[in-house]
């Protein structure tokens, strides 16, 4: 009997990710989470021993810092949160963040809203809640589990399908292929997390293989349920297990090779416990025994980094460092890694050498050895690379490593790069040591993120690059970023860095001070971050404060975007602040002049001006003197013969000339004369005196 696992299995990213997060955040205070923060009881309660808790009822403590779990939270349920006084750690996972995002902008373009997935499930309790947030109440949101359900649904004009992150990939797309028949406009967003594809399609190809299947992971756990649903649809046994206990022999009889597969919430150390009861116990030949996580994507790319900076590592050190007279090398160069003597000298010696000639491309030392050593320029860091005979003269004292004893010619091959990296490497570890920020440029990309150079390549993954979800990493390349040393293992040439974790800080910092200084009445400078039909959220310094479309400009204004964008800049007055709740309002006309406060000096009585007729009624027409400014021309007062109807001298749309009757800035009003500026009629066109209108009535 023997036993193999599935390529793919353990652990996502979204989940190492909110670990990751919870655990730091846990260090120096304990950490609540809406729920269990990942579907698996066993890490559940491990991480509660760490000091991170499930929490139902968040008024049942006292707010201290709240963790979204990787599978996101209802807006709701986040307002919530913050009006209690929480503070909020989100861990949403980038691609449940992105399929929120595609509902909100499902909202937004006036669709409808179906999602396939558990309507239970907080992921979808989350996006569906997204959508509602921005949508009208004539939009609407659906949830369907199956085909079935979605063949119920009536006729939709315009319509959005996106999925819950775990579903099956195959029933997503037949789902869609129903709703397309019956939607005049449809769209499509494959929003299933790829991890769990991959993991769905390693368990089925390891499923037809085995006779027996076992998968790993929490009875709660979405994705774990699919994978045993895909392995019992190939008809072969397959059993979900929490735990190693769990395995009873009834399971394994008459089995010859067994398959073992998890879900993406479950840990490593849960698989690495079946593995150890299956050898022990089973006496089974254990296939691949060792688990590799190959959901860490942190740590794959973390490696893809070292294998970029490869170039930079140490040569091997030789079995044994004893020269042929017995001296060990290695503990008289700890003492002092410079003061080798020739006799010594090996590779991976420091030495201490002068510069004897300076070429274009490499620097010849003298390091006291029967041939000087050749330091090519690719050996120096990048910036004396490219100055090699401005940074360096003969007769310069440098440290060098020595790569080789001898090249074909019979000279040491030497590096100066190596030495300056060890220096580089003591300083990010004291810069860690006492959470210090570096700055470095993005030089690269890599599976899962960016590279960095901070004097060595160090690697920041995608969802610690920015504060949101970004779609394509290239557009971090050659920007500088301000980051945090998470990680820095000299050994492994490993170092790990977040620019998040900056960007927060900077936020929160500024929006304490920007909270401290806020008062009524200030004119400040914001951003408009997002737009809504009711108005648009303006970021004055890391508080969001709401721009009502009321209090955009002195004239009525349809729609926000009518006058602004996402992005703009815009200086705002600060109405009204309400620090308990956290909610600026802001106003934009009133650093705009007020058009009725010079209406009488801009329009004096019996001054003709030309106007816009914006609407009619029976009683006359309503023109627009200036944005915000609107008078009436009475319909006694449209010409010198008798008017029936309003729309028989002008319509809306109409530019014509009229006469300023009076002004009434108090009260908004202007009275207008449009027959005051036409020829009056001569004698013979006058009509009989029982024909001619009365005086009009004042308004």
């Amino acid at each position: 009997m023997r036993v193999s696992k599935a390529q793919n299995l353990g652990f996502c990213f979204g989940v190492k990710r909110t670990l990751q997060l919870a655990l730091e955040a846990a260090k120096n205070q304990t950490v609540y989470t809406i729920g269990p923060l990942i579907n698996n009881p066993q890490e559940v309660s491990r991480l509660q021993e760490r000091g991170v808790i499930p929490l139902d009822d968040l008024s049942a403590v006292r707010p201290s810092v709240l963790l979204l779990p990787s599978h996101g939270a209802a807006p709701q349920k986040i307002a919530e949160a913050k009006a209690l006084g929480w503070q909020i750690l989100d861990a949403t996972c980038p691609l449940v963040q992105k399929a929120q995002s595609l509902a909100a902008a499902a909202a937004t373009s006036g669709a409808d809203l179906i999602v396939f997935g558990d309507k239970n499930h907080p992921e979808i309790k989350g996006v569906v809640g997204r959508f509602l947030s921005e949508a009208t109440p004539a939009q609407k949101a659906f949830v369907v589990a199956n085909a079935d359900e979605a063949e119920a649904l009536g006729h939709f004009n315009k319509a959005v399908l996106l999925s819950q992150t775990t579903q099956i990939e195959k029933d997503l797309y037949i789902i869609s292929k129903l709703l397309e028949r019956k939607t005049s406009d449809f769209t499509l967003h494959n929003t299933i997390c790829k991890a769990t594809s991959d993991r769905q399609q390693a368990a089925l190809n390891l499923a037809k293989q085995v006779d027996v299947m076992l998968v790993i992971g929490g009875r709660s756990s979405a994705n774990t349920q699919k994978l045993l649903k895909l392995c019992n649809k190939t008809g072969v046994p397959s059993y979900l297990v929490e735990r190693a206990v769990e395995i009873l022999p009834e399971m394994l009889a008459g089995a010859e090779h067994i398959g073992i597969t998890a879900g993406a919430s479950t840990p490593d150390w849960i698989i690495k416990e079946v593995f150890k009861k299956m050898s022990d116990e089973q006496k089974v030949n254990v296939v691949e025994e060792v688990i590799k996580d190959e959901a860490n994507i942190v740590e794959e790319a973390a490696e893809a980094a070292n294998q970029e900076a490869a170039e930079f590592a140490a040569p091997e050190v030789p079995e044994t460092s004893e020269t042929e007279d017995g001296v060990n090398l290695m503990e008289e160069a700890m003492a002092d890694p410079y003061d080798i003597e020739i006799k010594q000298l090996h590779a991976g010696a420091r030495v201490k050498g002068v510069i004897v000639q300076v070429k274009p491309d490499e620097l010849l030392v003298d390091i006291g050895a029967k041939s000087e050593g050749v330091l090519p320029s690719s050996e120096l860091i990048d910036e004396e690379a490219a100055h090699i005979t401005e940074k360096f003269h003969v007769g310069d004292e440098i440290n060098v490593f020595v790569v080789r004893r001898e090249n074909k010619e019979g000279y040491p091959m030497l590096s100066k790069k190596r030495i300056d990296q060890e220096l580089v490497w003591d300083k990010l570890a004291a810069m860690r040591e006492n959470n210090e920020t570096i700055e470095g440029p993005v030089v690269d990309t890599v599976r899962g993120g960016v590279l960095v150079d901070v004097g060595i390549r160090g690697f920041v993954p995608a969802a610690l690059a920015s504060n949101s979800y970004v779609e394509d990493l290239k557009e971090f390349v050659g920007k500088t970023l301000k980051m945090k040393i998470l990680e820095c293992e000299r050994s492994r040439h490993k170092l790990v860095l977040s620019a998040k974790a900056v960007l927060r800080e900077e936020a929160r910092a500024k929006r304490a001070e920007t909270w401290a200084n806020l008062a009524e009445g200030q004119t400040i400078k914001g951003v408009v971050r997002r737009l809504t039909s009711f108005g648009a959220f303006v970021d004055i310094g890391g508080v969001d404060g709401l721009l009502h479309v009321s209090e955009m400009a002195w004239y009525r204004v349809n729609k926000p975007s009518d006058i602004l964008k996402e992005g703009d800049e815009i200086d705002v007055m600060v109405l009204g602040v309400d620090k308990e709740n956290e909610k600026v309002s802001l106003g934009l006309k009133q650093l705009i002049v007020n058009p009725w406060s010079v209406a009488a000096e801009k329009y004096p009585k019996d001054s003709i001006i030309q106007v816009k007729v914006m609407r009619t009624a029976g009683f006359g027409a309503f023109v627009e003197v200036e944005p915000g400014v609107e008078g009436l021309v009475h319909i006694s007062q449209l010409a010198w013969e008798r008017v029936a109807k309003t729309e028989d001298v002008v319509k809306p749309g109409d530019i014509i000339e009229v006469k300023v009757l009076s002004v009434d800035p108090e009260n908004k009003r202007i009275s207008l004369s449009r027959k005051a500026t036409l020829e009056p009629p001569t004698a013979q066109d006058m009509p009989e005196a029982d024909e001619v209108d009365p005086a009009p009535a004042e308004e």
